[in-house]
């Protein structure tokens, strides 16, 4: 188990999929262990968003950067077009707090990789956390 776990956009629409195992099944909501980046949480909650995830989403808390964490989060913005803000500022506080970055997307991969942050698919995640935490 990492730290934390900082989670993309994709990777909770992964999570929810007909094959993954369903937010409603985590044991806790976003917090400290679980880490849904604003911007992210502001996605998923679309009226097109999965209902469970968007109710888990809103039973927890979700991340907001401090003046450091800003500041590389421009620096990216600026060489990395691509990318969404979502993607950024999952990236970076994955950097900040040493935790895994769970996400689908080559190209958030790819510069998350290059900070030397871990990177999880959502399929990834599910086999790291299942044997430490009861009930997966």
């Amino acid at each position: 188990m990492y730290p934390c776990y900082i989670f993309d956009t994709s990777s909770l629409i992964e999570l929810e999929s007909p094959d993954g195992k369903g937010l409603r099944r985590m044991p806790e909501y976003p917090g400290k262990l679980f880490v849904v980046p604003y911007k992210v949480a502001k996605e998923m909650s679309t009226k097109t968003a999965p209902s469970d995830t968007k109710n888990w989403i809103a039973n927890g808390k979700y991340s907001k950067f401090n003046t450091v964490e800003s500041a590389l989060f421009m620096k990216i913005r600026v060489q990395e077009k691509m990318l969404s803000d979502a993607d950024i500022e999952g990236i970076v506080l994955a950097y900040y707090r040493k935790g895994a970055y769970i996400v689908e997307e080559k190209k958030a991969r790819a510069v998350a990789q290059s900070l030397g942050i871990v990177c999880l698919t959502a399929k990834q995640f599910w086999q790291d956390i299942k044997p430490p935490l009861p009930g997966f």
